[in-house]
């Protein structure tokens, strides 16, 4: 095994090995893509959860200001008690609001890192393709620079300076 044949080996042991790392590397990024989209359903489900909360919350606020007005003796038309409990249903309706909002930007912020993640994923494929194939083309080059010349090279040679002294005098 001469000098070219082992520069060749040693091209396609790096060129497997970007490849080996590409794989290797798509199922790292596939793995945190499965991390985001499960913490986004985590997110969904806490979001909701934390309505479900605020809602009780207000039922019982409504339900508690009623046996006070009733207790008091101000349950028939008082304007006061309506007033009280348009003012827990708007304050309700604001936090829920408040909730799915933030609820929302916190599911922008996991498609925007699924989304990187996917580029990112994409570059270290087609990066280790590239890779992969500077070393196999450095590889078949070194092979072709450094293999032997032909068997009859030395004859031909030899044939050309016999020609070279014959007819040009040299």
């Amino acid at each position: 095994m001469g000098v070219e044949t082992a520069l060749l080996i040693a091209s396609a042991g790096q060129a497997v090995g970007s490849l080996t790392k590409a794989y290797y590397g798509n199922q790292a990024i596939s793995n945190q893509i499965a991390q985001y989209e499960e913490n986004k359903k985590y997110g969904e489900v806490a979001g909701l959860q934390g309505e479900n909360i605020r809602m009780e919350k207000m039922n019982n606020t409504l339900g508690n200001n009623k046996v006070l007005a009733g207790a008091a003796g101000i349950l028939d038309d008082s304007r006061s008690l309506e007033v009280i409990q348009q003012d827990v249903l708007d304050q309700a309706a604001k936090d829920v609001k408040s909730m799915k909002i933030n609820q929302d930007l916190a599911n922008s912020q996991l498609d925007r890192s699924i989304v990187n993640s996917k580029i990112e994923r994409q570059s270290l494929i087609y990066g280790s393709i590239l890779n992969a194939s500077a070393h196999a083309i450095n590889g078949w080059s070194y092979y072709q620079y450094y293999k032997p010349g032909p068997e009859g090279f030395s004859a031909t040679e030899n044939k050309l300076e016999l020609f070279n002294r014959k007819y040009r005098g040299r």
